[in-house]
């Protein structure tokens, strides 16, 4: 009798699991932590990280930041919770977005939604490098700095990044 309840439980068990489509879809091909080597505003290299032997070692810094990093999360089959967070004289800072992701040759290409206030958005990761890259013009997001970077008026933010280990 306990034999037979337990074939029938496994049964129901394994029939009611459903399959979670945000794991299966394009948006899990690009989902992962990334650590940002180079944030550029308005053309000047504001951070960098150059390749070591153990890792990556600081290059510019003109910001004092540290730690800095994208992370992606997989939300649905075909949108992802982007994380942008970095250290900057001991206070952690995160900045928070969703985008649309869709897998175009061997690139997972990212779009905003149609209400954003951005001007122009070019954000994506190499499906096979896992090369991030995004380029914003006109939006929210922006480290505050130091010297020339804080009096810029321009809001053309590039952020790269490498898949981290």
């Amino acid at each position: 009798m306990i034999k037979k309840l337990v074939i029938v439980f496994s049964l129901l068990g394994l029939l009611s699991c459903q399959p979670d489509d945000k794991f299966m879809g394009v948006a899990a091909g690009a989902a992962g932590r990334y650590i940002v080597t180079a944030y550029i505003d308005a053309g000047d290299t504001l951070f960098s990280l150059q390749p070591g032997s153990t890792g990556y070692k600081l290059g510019i810094n003109k910001i004092d930041i540290r730690n800095f990093t994208v992370e992606l999360t997989a939300r649905d089959s075909d949108q992802l919770a982007m994380k942008i967070t970095y250290w900057q004289n001991g206070i952690q800072s995160i900045f928070n977005k969703q985008v649309s992701v869709q897998l175009t040759n061997s690139v997972y290409q990212f779009s905003l939604s149609k209400n954003t206030t951005v001007t122009a958005y070019d954000g994506s990761v190499g499906r096979f490098s896992g090369f991030f890259y995004e380029r914003t013009i006109g939006g929210e997001f922006r480290i505050p700095g130091s010297g020339a970077s804080a009096t810029s008026t321009s809001n053309d933010i590039i952020i790269v990044a490498q898949p981290g280990r």
